[in-house]
């Protein structure tokens, strides 16, 4: 009797389940008025019409005469499926699905906000048609008011649902996936967006809102770091995935063009509201950017110029070394890129220092090309020269200088750092301080009209990168390496204090305290206090040095462009003596604002790398004017 009455509880126990998981219930409050849904790791069964179909998944939204007119509840919602969706979920059609209901956050992803989806699982969950060709529902027009309150959750009530915008600014161009091998890149559609009339948006001083809010020790970093401010990461950028939904084709756009009519769905994806645009959306594009040649050094000026090349190896193999060994063809159509951008766009700067290089051979070829286009073309031949010294780097690449040998005469060239090293606290032994080394130029330039040489001394960077930048070894790598920097040249300072000195290349680190680092502000002399970064440093430059950028209008300091955010990591940065003969600085915008689709044009010199080269005017003369 026992064995009995404990089956016939099981049995009803069983159907009692069965049955709460079939009861219906309607998005919107699966979706909640909070960011996760208050019904999570539960099954559910929900019905709208189809909205948008991807390669792993659908949209559903609430018929418009079914919803809550509640709008703090989205009424729509991502089905995943994990593949291809069948025939049924067809746009238009009016479905009910059986699920789990589930927060989803990419394992890549810790820090940021989960999406509410139905899982279907394969074999056990339906999809079942009720009605076919149905109007979508009406979509949501966004507005100024929507941003309003600068969270970086204020578009969770719109989470699955259709939108649309009547004009948009792209702030980041079309991204793309590279193949170095080729110098090709296959476009992945995406690319970054703020409504017409908002400011474009730039990485501002502080720790990331996401990192902080995520963090296991934020209480401690409350008390401990009273005066540590905080990124707002941007909430009013949209990211625009133009080619997710099936069917779509991507968008090419470059930063500054509009967007007029974009109709599609909200989705969520790395750490930004994202817009899957309908895959018969036919919006309207206009104002794509174009480059625009810098002006010339009048006779009394000289420049000099930072570039990062992004992976310029050629097409011989080094087994020394792990590297994509580019094509012939490739590597032909890097070098004619490469050369009309410093010719014909940057002026042919006196002096430029190189990132990302992979030795001197591949540097001597492009100083080759470049003279012989310039003779070609009918202009003067600037006879660049080309310098590198190996570093320590596992991939090869290196700093070097292109110098114009025509103006320009070396009197030193020197790598510093290379044997340095630092306690990893990953490894036991020590590790090399410096994969790039810094390399030293000491040069002088003879004048108009005086012809009395003007001796200036260029140290070429190319700092640890971003990636990691969780872990406790890349930040003491990256604070040591500032550290190390300050110091070399605090002691040419007071060698000589009469030294032009200027520090370009790519620093990897932004011109003002990111919450964990004060790179930049170590370097110049100037670094954050230990209430405003979790690893400050010591004061060791004096005098200071000037971060150029600094002296820029604002709207025009950045060098690269990342998830939608202009920022700067390409710096140029002077001591007095050499400040005072500054005459400009900007950055020559050949790259950052452009879609990586236009890599695959040889006859385009936009795009030949993710950065945009900086690039300083100096005057004979001191105190010149400094032009923006």
């Amino acid at each position: 009797m026992k064995s009995f009455l404990s089956l016939l509880f099981l049995s009803i126990s069983l159907f009692v389940s069965n049955a709460s998981a079939q009861k219906e219930r309607a998005i919107n409050a699966v979706q909640g008025d909070k960011n996760a849904s208050p019904f999570e790791g539960q099954t559910a069964q929900l019905s709208g019409i189809v909205t948008a179909r991807l390669k792993s998944g659908f949209f559903i939204q609430t018929p418009d005469e079914k919803t809550d007119d509640n709008p703090a509840t989205s009424e729509g919602i991502y089905v995943f499926t994990g593949s291809e969706p069948t025939g049924d979920a067809t746009v238009g059609n009016l479905v009910t699905v059986t699920g789990t209901i589930t927060e989803f956050r990419p394992k890549a992803e810790p820090a940021s906000l989960p999406i509410t989806e139905l899982s279907i699982k394969k074999g056990a969950d339906t999809i079942k048609v009720v009605s076919k060709e149905n109007t979508l529902p009406k979509p949501i027009v966004l507005t100024a008011v929507d941003f309003s309150s600068n969270q970086i959750d204020e578009l969770e009530r719109y989470e699955g649902m259709r939108v649309a915008v009547q004009a948009l600014t792209v702030v980041a161009p079309t991204k793309g996936r590279i193949d170095d091998k080729t110098a090709t890149s296959i476009s992945d559609g995406v690319f970054y967006v703020v409504l017409k009339g908002l400011q474009r948006p730039f990485r501002s001083a502080g720790m990331d809102v996401y990192d902080y809010y995520f963090s296991k020790d934020k209480e401690e970093l409350k008390k401990n770091f009273p005066k540590l401010s905080l990124f707002d990461s941007n909430p009013e950028t949209l990211r625009i995935d133009s080619d997710d939904q099936l069917g779509a084709q991507a968008i090419e756009v470059t930063s500054n063009a509009e967007i007029k009519n974009l109709v599609g769905v909200m989705h969520y994806g790395y750490q930004k509201y994202t817009i899957l645009p309908d895959a018969n959306a036919k919006p309207e594009i206009s104002n794509l950017k174009k480059a625009t040649p810098l002006p010339a050094p009048s006779e009394r000026q000289f420049s000099i110029a930072g570039m990062n090349l992004e992976n310029f190896f050629d097409d011989v193999d080094d087994p020394s070394i792990k590297e994509d060994i580019v094509s012939s063809e490739a590597f032909e159509k890097r070098l004619k890129k490469i050369s009309a951008a410093i010719r014909l766009f940057m002026r042919s700067p006196d002096v430029i220092g190189t990132n990302e290089t992979e030795n001197l051979a591949a540097l001597k070829r492009l100083a080759e090309r470049i003279n012989s286009d310039s003779v070609a073309s009918g202009e003067p031949n600037p006879k660049y020269e080309a310098y590198l010294t190996e570093g320590n780097d596992g991939r090869g690449i290196d700093v070097g200088f292109l110098v114009k040998s025509a103006r320009v005469s070396v009197v030193e060239v020197k790598q510093f750092g290379k044997d340095e090293k630092f306690d990893d606290p990953t490894k036991k032994d020590e590790q090399n301080l410096n994969d790039r080394p810094p390399l030293m130029l000491r040069a002088t330039i003879v004048g108009a009209k005086n012809n009395q040489p003007f001796a200036f001394t260029v140290i070429v960077n190319h700092l640890k990168s971003l990636l990691g930048y969780e872990t406790d070894r890349v930040r003491q790598k990256k604070k040591i390496q500032a550290e190390f920097l300050a110091r070399f040249v605090q002691a040419r300072q007071k060698a000589d204090p009469n030294e032009r000195i200027i520090l370009i290349g790519d620093f990897n680190a932004f011109q003002f305290p990111d919450g964990i680092l004060d790179v930049i502000g170590t370097i110049k002399g100037a670094p954050a206090s230990k209430e405003q970064v979790l690893l400050p440093s010591e004061d060791l430059v004096n005098p200071d040095l000037t971060d150029l950028v600094d002296l820029i209008n604002e709207s025009q300091r950045y060098s690269y462009v990342y998830d939608g955010n202009a920022q700067v990591l390409d710096h140029m940065i002077a001591n007095d003596r050499m400040k005072k003969h500054l005459a400009g600085f900007g950055y020559s915008r050949l790259n950052a604002d452009f879609p990586e689709s236009y890599r695959n044009d040889p006859n385009r010199v936009e795009r030949f790398s993710d950065h945009d080269p900086a690039i300083a005017y100096f005057s004979f003369d001191e105190k010149a004017t400094v032009k923006q």
